[in-house]
């Protein structure tokens, strides 16, 4: 019974590291599986020119006989910058631009396509049965025909042309076809369609350079995958996405299938429209391109938007004009008013708790530095999670004149407000005094309201990260004895894979969801570096110097520890020195390693700020010691008497810091 009972905390360490090699492994495996996510694809030159591309199916056949030279030139005097139309092939294997597989619809003569020679079916009037919207036949007796492809080629060599395969009249259409855009030299003016994969297998395979589109059973694939999130693992084997606004009685073009296909390097072009509250709708989806018979009322619908919203493409997002005048009249206030918040916005800045936090840890309280790094760390890394989730603009993104605090991350939540509720709102509860703790919730509040200021947030962001970092203290407090306990039962090398698997457990969805926003559109004006703003480096950082402040700690528990008390030029000293160090590993080993968001870039990131963390954490209190510096001390930290004040004096060793309430790391 005696050995049973000798051998529980063996079986309990046993478990631990079980555990911990479990969840590293994990995380390792889903950050391996983002990174092998496939690159997406080169865009379509012409269709990237556009931001909406506007595309005459069969020609404007809204204003003239469908698949005729008619409707070609009306639609480009009508505003379209591609010409869709429909071949078919003759009984002598020329290819012709008709939709159906038969003439008895679109003329005045009888009989399949493919049992007409191109003289035969030119013969036809193809204005016979056109009507226009008052019921007559304008184009009736006046010589319109359905030209041969070759004659649309040489009529319209410099407009884009997505050329759809008909199935009617079997496989001896592809070959011909492509025949004929090697001929005229038109692969990149070129796009062909197919409802079919087997139409498109041969021209994908001899001219890989021509666009094509994705049939029903391709785009299916496509959105099976993106209901479930595996979009990213998957290659198109196609360029376009042609599609209804619904299928089957299912909503298809919606902003989630856009980014998806965007994740891709696929543009999302719907057919067919011809009803302006529509071409809103799925304008406001993201569509890239519209097939319409009226090129022209997309045109005029493209018109209303440019004069009334923010971008053409995307959500209606006037429900911020408020917030966007409520900017401009602060910025336009009192000039001085906006160097205080400058100044006030700089207390929440990443940069100011990462020269503040070394201070306090090294020089003035060991058990509240300890807190406020971790909080720090582990806030600013999940601010970003956040943000990569959310994806919502900021201020300047929509009007870049208010930009007074550059940024390039989402908005949603602030950074700003969660960070500063989770750090002063931890260190308000970690200090003893009504004052201090007024004092600390009112800079809250005021680095908050410096972001709306200078149109980096908006109010809903300020609120939500003051939620969120509000949440943070309240878990942080709760949770920080029981973690104390957990980690006083590891071994040192069991407390360094835990901060090293905390690290990985914060970067592992960050990649996942970076990866899924890798070339999605986000058009808003103020914008200029999509890659910045969905880059997984924003967690990482801190992430990693969370894994290495963790190992330092470790490290300098197990060598004794270090007094962050003594006489206050020893102290500045000590900063000194540890301040030249972490610029050594910040910026020196940041000129070295490669910059970017590819993996080995962030891995070199992450080991670039581990050791920045465990220098700060453990590497350089250690180095203190060793240069006389700091004192070697056990437990620096005692329960305060509020009734004795500190010193500076090195001998009076057990003489208390300043006053902390709740427990801290021993």
């Amino acid at each position: 019974m005696c050995c049973a009972v000798g051998d529980q905390p063996a079986r309990g360490a046993r478990r631990t590291r079980r555990w911990l090699t479990a969840i590293t492994v994990l995380s390792l495996a889903l950050i391996g599986a983002a990174w092998l996510q496939v690159d997406p694809i080169e865009p379509v030159e012409h269709f990237a020119q556009h931001e909406v591309s506007i595309i005459a199916h069969a020609g404007a056949q809204g204003h003239a006989p469908p698949n005729t030279m008619e409707a070609f030139e009306a639609a480009l005097d009508l505003g379209a910058d591609t010409l869709e139309m429909d071949l078919q092939i003759t009984a002598d294997d020329r290819i012709v631009t008709i939709h159906d597989g038969t003439v008895d619809r679109t003329t005045d003569g009888t009989g399949t396509v493919r049992d007409l020679t191109l003289e035969e079916l030119q013969s036809l009037d193809a204005g016979a049965t056109w009507q226009d919207e008052d019921g007559d036949t304008p184009f009736r007796g006046q010589g319109v025909r359905h030209p041969a492809l070759s004659e649309v080629f040489e009529a319209f060599p410099d407009t884009h042309l997505v050329i759809e395969l008909k199935t009617d009249g079997g496989q001896d259409i592809i070959q011909p076809t492509i025949d004929l855009i090697v001929e005229h030299g038109r692969q990149d003016t070129v796009t062909v369609a197919s409802f079919s994969e087997d139409y498109l297998q041969p021209v994908r395979e001899q001219l890989p350079g021509v666009p094509t589109n994705m049939p029903e059973s391709e785009t299916y694939d496509f959105y099976v995958r993106h209901l479930v999130g595996l979009h990213p693992w998957w290659s198109p084997p196609g360029t376009l996405y042609q599609v209804p606004e619904e299928f089957d009685g299912r909503q298809v073009v919606t902003p989630r299938f856009i980014r998806a296909a965007e994740r891709l390097g696929v543009d999302v072009q719907v057919w067919t429209v011809n009803d302006k509250e529509q071409m809103h709708r799925i304008l406001d989806a993201g569509a890239h391109g519209i097939l319409t018979d009226y090129p022209d009322r997309v045109v005029e619908v493209i018109a209303e938007r440019e004069a009334g919203r923010v971008a053409v493409r995307g959500p209606d997002l006037s429900h911020y004009e408020p917030q966007l005048d409520r900017a401009r009249g602060l910025q336009d206030g009192p000039a001085w008013l906006t160097t205080v918040m400058s100044v006030v916005t700089f207390l929440g800045d990443e940069e100011f708790y990462l020269l503040v936090f070394p201070l306090l840890y090294w020089a003035i309280h060991r058990r509240i530095g300890i807190r406020l790094g971790t909080m720090l760390l582990l806030t600013a890394s999940l601010n970003n999670i956040f943000k990569l989730a959310a994806t919502t603009p900021r201020p300047a993104y929509l009007d870049p004149s208010l930009e007074l605090a550059p940024e390039n991350t989402f908005g949603m939540p602030s950074g700003h407000a969660q960070n500063a509720a989770a750090i002063w709102g931890l260190a308000a509860a970690s200090l003893k005094g009504w004052p201090v703790r007024v004092a600390m919730i009112a800079l809250i509040g005021l680095i908050g309201w410096s972001r709306i200021h200078l149109g980096a947030h908006f109010l809903e962001d300020m609120i939500v990260g003051w939620l969120l970092g509000a949440t943070l203290v309240g878990l942080y407090l709760w949770l920080e004895p029981r973690v104390q306990r957990w980690l006083s039962r590891l071994t040192v090398g069991e407390q360094m894979l835990a901060a090293v698997t905390v690290s990985l457990v914060l970067i592992a969805p960050t990649t996942l969801l970076s990866g899924r926003l890798v070339n999605v559109s986000f058009p808003w004006p103020g914008l200029d570096d999509p890659v910045a703003v969905t880059g997984a480096s924003h967690v990482v950082t801190p992430a990693a110097a969370l894994a290495g402040f963790g190992i330092g700690l470790a490290l300098l528990h197990d060598r004794g520890g270090f007094d962050h008390r003594g006489p206050i030029a020893r102290r500045i000293v000590r900063v000194l020195v540890g301040l030249v160090g972490v610029v050594v590993l910040w910026q020196g080993l940041g000129a070295v390693f490669p910059g970017g968001e590819g993996p080995l870039a962030l891995v070199l990131r992450y080991l670039r700020y581990a050791l920045v963390g465990a220098w700060v954490g453990g590497i350089a209190p250690l180095l203190f010691v060793r240069l006389g510096l700091a004192d070697r001390g056990g437990d620096p930290d005692p329960d305060p008497d509020p009734d004795r004040p500190a010193t500076d004096d090195p001998g009076d060793r057990d003489a208390p810091d300043p006053e902390v309430s709740g427990p801290g790391p021993r």
